[in-house]
């Protein structure tokens, strides 16, 4: 799923001392050079690479210079020995990027040398702090399974702040009346992730829905019927559904969206009987976030989610702790991607006008909100387990059992000012949100 997210280019830097033995230097290459084929073949990167080894300040001089030339989205500081830290300060004082600090054993001592690749790790962690930058560290040689997952992980964390940064969110309308914790700070939102929001004018979307190409929704109303289960008597309700997918989908091209916030009712579902629920589920599933209510902290967190594992995330309310089923209810009105469900969703009468009816799959999931209060962001995430059910509700249904446990999660919401939106991804990126997060210098709380 990852080979529509462009590669990233990683800047690699080897720091070294000139006078070190001769054998010891050569050992520190052939960690570097499996270090960066793990990083191209592996995980999928371009990586740039300062020519040899650096050993002075004027080389790290150049290796920054060159690396803000390729506008590269992180620099790996690999310490193949001990080096001195001014090559540290020359590098990171000069570029403004994420940085990966890349420990090894002493590999030295076979031989009774001093290698010091640690020791050389440990005094830049001084000097980032005292240039209050952020950094992430792994210790050992790419062989080693754990250092593999934490490379993974950094990557993963990397590929979404550069996901962001490039991202345009598309504010369809505006937000529903009433709804001030889908309000957002547009620059707020600039200055910490980079992403650019467009205004989408919801005449556009009513217009295209009341002038459609007819060829066009006949070909779509294939599409649904294969991936919908419809009555006989909604199949002509059911076009709408496909004017409205057409329309949201012309907007996506015409502004360049990466993401869209739609003003979902009441104007589209409530007077025009046009409910965009289902077309939501169909641009997730294709890879176009959409929340819902012109939430836009809830696309942002969408984004999140999918950069990191190219899994499709849904964009969910929080209804109640279920007693039953010793789990909670997240529940919207018939927006879940297709590809989410057991079986064929239904298209049903949900609210008003037609959305699917389905429950969504069993497996381990995150539930996770970017929130922003007063302009500050924080990130909430959580681990649960979708469990086996049957819908409770018309609409789009998960049954979720947390493992801190299901009050302990509703307690923490609320104490952290997390509304009922939540994006819910399958798959446990808990260690990956938190990367991000302190790469990103963004409070976390991470409930498992």
């Amino acid at each position: 799923m990852l080979k529509q997210f462009r590669k990233l280019k990683i800047g690699f830097v080897n720091l070294s001392l000139e006078h070190l033995e001769k054998e010891d230097k050569e050992e520190a290459k052939k960690y570097s050079e499996e270090a960066k084929k793990y990083l191209k073949e592996n995980l999928n990167t371009e990586i740039y690479e300062f020519e040899k080894p650096i050993f002075n300040y004027l080389q790290a001089r150049e290796a920054w210079k060159y690396f803000q030339k390729c506008d590269i989205d992180a620099v790996v500081i690999f310490n193949g020995t001990f080096s001195t830290a001014d090559l540290t300060v020359e590098i990171i004082r000069n570029l403004n990027t994420y940085y990966l600090l890349w420990g090894l054993e002493e590999f030295g001592i076979p031989r009774m040398n001093f290698a010091g690749s640690m020791v050389g790790v440990m005094a830049e962690g001084a000097i980032f702090k005292n240039f209050n930058k952020n950094f992430s560290f792994i210790y050992g040689g790419i062989n080693n399974k754990d250092t593999q997952k934490n490379l993974e992980v950094f990557i993963s964390a990397i590929r979404a702040i550069s996901y962001l940064k490039e991202a345009v969110i598309g504010i369809v309308g505006m937000r529903p009346d009433g709804f001030e914790v889908a309000g957002y700070d547009e620059l707020a939102v600039k200055i910490k992730f980079g992403t650019t929001i467009r205004n989408v004018s919801l005449s556009k979307i009513i217009n295209d829905i009341e002038n459609p190409n007819e060829k066009s929704v006949e070909y779509d109303m294939k599409i649904q019927k294969d991936i919908y289960k419809i009555k006989e008597e909604y199949i002509e309700e059911a076009q709408g559904l496909s004017k409205a997918y057409l329309a949201i989908k012309n907007a996506v091209k015409d502004f360049n969206l990466t993401s869209y916030a739609i003003d979902c009712w009441p104007e589209l579902r409530d007077v025009k009987l046009v409910p965009v629920c289902a077309a939501n589920g169909r641009c997730n599933a294709e890879g176009i976030m959409a929340a819902c209510e012109a939430d836009v902290d809830g696309a942002l967190t969408l984004m999140l989610e999918y950069a990191i594992n190219g899994n499709t995330p849904w964009f969910a309310d929080y209804v109640n702790i279920i007693k039953e089923f010793d789990a909670i209810l997240f529940w919207h009105c018939g927006n879940a991607p297709y590809n989410l469900s057991n079986d064929k969703p239904l298209l049903d009468r949900v609210v008003k006008g037609l959305a699917q009816t389905s429950a969504l799959k069993v497996g381990t999931v995150t539930i996770c909100r970017i929130n922003s209060i007063k302009g500050e962001f924080t990130i909430h995430a959580a681990l649960g387990d979708a469990i086996e059910s049957k819908p409770l509700l018309r609409g789009s249904n998960m049954l979720v059992r947390m493992r801190s446990g299901n009050m302990a999660f509703t307690k923490s919401l609320l104490k952290n000012g997390i509304p009922h939106h939540n994006g819910i991804v399958y798959g446990d990126i808990t260690e990956e949100i938190s990367e991000f997060a302190s790469l990103m210098n963004i409070p976390c709380i991470v409930l498992k």
